[in-house]
C-alpha cells in the first residue's frame, strides 16, 4: 500500500513538472519571437510554481529591461541572485540596467563582482573601466583600459574609453595619441564624431563643439551629430542655438525620445511649462524608464498648480532614482501642496541625507586627491 501511495505522487509531481517545462518553453519561444506580452505572462506562470526558478527570473529581467521597465527589472534580478548569488549573467545584465540609466556607483559594484569572478571576462571589464572613469576613479580606470588596449589595439570602443579617461584626467597628450590611434581605427567621420562624445563626456564643451563641426564639415547628414551638439549647448547654456538642434532633430524624427527629453528639460527651465508638457510626455512614453522625464514633467505640472498629478509623477522619479536630491526636493513641495504634510517631511529629510551623504563622499575625496599629491 505505501508503494502504492508513493507511486502515485511520484506520478502526481511528474504530471505537474511537465506542464510547468511546456510553459517555460512556450515563453522562451516567445521571448526569441519578440512577442514579450505573452513571454512575460509564461514565466510567472511558472514562478507561481517555481518562485526559485533562475531561468525564469532572469528572462523576466531580460524583458522588463527590454520594455523599458528598469525598476521592475531591478527587482527581479536582486531576487533571482539571492539564489544564485555568483551568477555571472544575472551580475551582468543588472549592472547593464543601472549603467542605462547613468547610475554608474550603483553599476559598478556588479561588474567588478563579475570580474573577481572570472577575471578574463572583457565586456564586464570593460563596462567596469567605465564606471570607474565616471565615479572618478581615474587610475584604476586608466589601468584597466591600457590592458584591454594592448589586448585589443585597434578597438575603436576601447580607444574611445581610454582617451576620454585620459582627458577627465587632464592628461591632453596621452588623449591625444590615443585618439590618433581612434581616427586610424575607425575614420575621420567617426572619429571626430567620438572625439566630440568624449570632450564632451570630460567637460571639455568648446572642444566638443569644434568636433562636431568637423563631423557637418564631412558629413552633414552624420546621424546622431545633432542632437550631441544640442547637448553641448545646453552644458554651455546658449539655449536658442541648443533649441535648433534638437529642433532639427525632430524634423527629421518626430519620434526621437532623447531630443524630446532635452527639448522638454531646457523649455522648463526656461519657464516654458506648458510649452514643455507634450515633449517630455513624449519622451515618457518611448523611455518610461527614464527618471528624469518623470522629474522635469512633475516640475512642470507643479508650477503650472498641478500638484496632486506632480505627487505622482516625481514619487515615479525618485522609486525609478532614490538617490537624487533634487526629485526628492520637488516632491516634498508637491506634497506640501497638496496638504500632505508627514509625507512631505519624509521626503525633505531624504533630501538632507542625500545632499550630506554627498557632501562626505566630497570631503572623503578631495582629501584621497590631496594624499596623492
Amino acid at each position: 500500500m505505501k508503494s502504492a501511495v508513493c507511486l502515485c505522487l511520484c506520478a502526481f509531481f511528474l504530471g505537474a513538472a511537465e506542464p510547468a517545462k511546456e510553459v517555460f518553453d512556450g515563453a522562451a519561444r516567445a521571448l526569441a519571437a519578440g512577442d514579450y506580452e505573452t513571454a512575460e505572462r509564461g514565466f510567472q506562470s511558472v514562478l507561481r510554481g517555481q518562485p526559485r526558478h533562475i531561468a525564469a527570473l532572469s528572462n523576466l529581467g531580460v524583458i522588463y529591461s527590454r520594455t523599458n521597465r528598469a525598476d521592475k527589472a531591478i527587482a527581479v534580478y536582486r531576487r533571482a541572485l539571492l539564489v544564485s548569488p555568483n551568477d555571472k549573467a544575472l551580475l551582468l545584465n543588472l549592472g547593464l540596467v543601472y549603467l542605462r540609466q547613468e547610475a554608474h556607483s550603483r553599476a559598478l559594484p556588479f561588474f567588478a563582482r563579475v570580474v573577481a569572478i572570472d577575471p578574463q571576462h572583457l565586456q564586464a571589464r570593460q563596462l567596469l573601466a567605465v564606471c570607474r572613469a565616471y565615479v572618478g576613479q581615474l587610475a584604476p580606470a586608466i589601468r584597466d583600459l591600457e590592458a584591454l588596449h594592448v589586448a585589443a589595439p585597434r578597438d575603436e570602443g576601447i580607444l574611445f574609453l581610454l582617451g576620454f579617461a585620459y582627458l577627465k584626467n587632464r592628461d591632453s597628450e596621452k588623449a591625444k595619441a590615443i585618439f590618433q590611434l581612434m581616427f586610424e581605427a575607425a575614420g575621420a567621420v567617426r572619429a571626430q564624431f567620438l572625439l566630440g562624445k568624449a570632450y564632451y563626456e570630460a567637460t571639455l564643451f568648446p572642444q566638443a563643439e569644434e568636433s562636431f563641426f568637423e563631423v557637418l564639415r564631412l558629413d552633414p547628414r552624420f546621424p546622431g551629430v545633432h542632437l550631441e551638439l544640442g547637448k553641448v549647448y545646453i552644458s554651455l547654456r546658449r539655449n536658442d542655438e541648443a533649441v535648433r538642434e534638437l529642433e532639427l532633430v525632430l524634423k527629421e524624427n518626430s519620434g526621437d525620445a532623447d531630443a524630446s527629453y532635452f527639448l522638454g528639460g531646457l523649455l522648463v527651465q526656461g519657464g516654458s511649462f506648458t510649452e514643455a508638457i507634450p515633449y517630455l510626455e513624449r519622451a515618457r512614453k518611448v523611455k518610461p524608464d527614464s527618471w528624469a522625464a518623470y522629474f522635469y514633467l512633475g516640475k512642470a505640472k507643479l508650477r503650472l498648480e498641478q500638484p496632486a498629478e506632480a505627487v505622482v509623477l516625481l514619487q515615479r522619479a525618485v522609486a525609478l532614482n532614490p538617490d537624487e536630491a533634487s526629485a526628492y526636493y520637488q516632491l516634498g513641495r508637491a506634497l506640501q501642496a497638496c496638504g500632505r504634510e508627514v509625507e512631505a517631511r519624509q521626503a525633505l529629510r531624504r533630501v538632507r541625507d542625500l545632499r550630506a551623504a554627498a557632501l562626505d563622499a566630497t570631503t572623503l575625496d578631495d582629501g584621497k586627491v590631496a594624499g596623492a599629491r
